[in-house]
């Protein structure tokens, strides 16, 4: 019945779904969030690249939201029903990009957003909500020792550090706190070619792949750190020596907020697909 109401949307709207395979979203989630039993943050964002052009912003992010992998069956399904309000939202015209200041003055509105033009995206690293919320108490403080200086000093409290939007920085501070239990980092590679992917699994030989997706220009490869990152850094600052950062087809993301398409999504007319163990395969000793 709910897949039967997404077709009649697409069909509607002749505009693609934002969850195409929901089984492929759900073994992601078993083999992949759930095991752990930490926090992730769940990111939809609209791209440029994918709108032709009608997006200003090159990336424009329209939700965030925390969500908890540590009760199973529930975890897994309210994962899913998130996926699935993205997907009625987008297809609503809920989301819009604001008008930029010369637009506004031309009496011109936003541009809403298409369902094609967006990509849900989620943590690659399981996070720590202990070291987070240490962090977030610092943060609160600071913040109201700041407001309060600046309403001493006869400010007035729109001009002070505001305390309103305080709990916005819980979520900012959770990207920013990668559990330590596990020491992963996140390959991103913007290529297909068979010969260059070749070579990085060679320089990959005995690693642990924790995860990795097929996306529209590549993949997404989560590792466990070990031995063999010498030979992957070595082979990734040769291969990117010289060439501009905007045409290196490889990157290494070791810091705190690196991002993974989610298989059984829309990547800008592809849908994103689990290569675990065809990486696995590849770099087995």
């Amino acid at each position: 019945q709910r897949q039967h109401y997404y077709n009649s949307i697409s069909m509607k709207t002749k505009s693609p779904s934002l969850l195409v395979n929901e089984e492929a979203a759900r073994q992601f989630c078993r083999s992949f969030l759930l095991p752990y039993k930490r926090p992730h943050i769940l990111q939809c964002v609209a791209r440029k690249k994918y709108s032709d052009g009608s997006l200003k912003m090159g990336t424009l992010i329209l939700e965030r939201k925390t969500l908890q992998f540590n009760q199973g069956q529930e975890s897994e399904d309210a994962f899913i029903r998130e996926l699935v309000k993205l997907d009625i939202l987008a297809h609503a015209g809920v989301y819009v990009e604001p008008p930029s200041s010369k637009d506004k003055d031309e009496g011109k509105s936003g541009t809403t957003v298409r369902p094609e033009w967006m990509v849900p995206y989620i943590t690659a690293f399981c996070l720590d909500e202990d070291d987070a919320a240490d962090a977030f108490v610092i943060k609160v403080l600071e913040t109201r020792k700041d407001q309060r200086k600046a309403l001493e000093k006869e400010k007035t409290a729109d001009k002070a550090p505001s305390m309103a939007n305080i709990t916005s920085k819980l979520r900012t501070l959770l990207h920013q706190h990668p559990c330590k239990d596990y020491r992963w980092l996140k390959l991103d590679v913007d290529t297909k070619d068979v010969e260059l992917i070749k070579k990085l699994q060679e320089n990959l030989t005995g690693a642990k792949i924790v995860f990795a997706a097929e996306s529209r220009g590549g993949y997404h490869v989560v590792l466990e750190k070990g031995p063999c990152c010498q030979s992957l850094y070595k082979f990734t600052r040769a291969i990117n020596e010289g060439v501009p950062k905007e045409d290196q087809w490889i990157t290494i993301e070791n810091n705190t907020g690196p991002m993974l398409v989610i298989p059984g999504t829309n990547q800008g007319g592809f849908v994103v697909r689990c290569a675990t163990e065809i990486w696995q395969q590849a770099v087995k000793k």
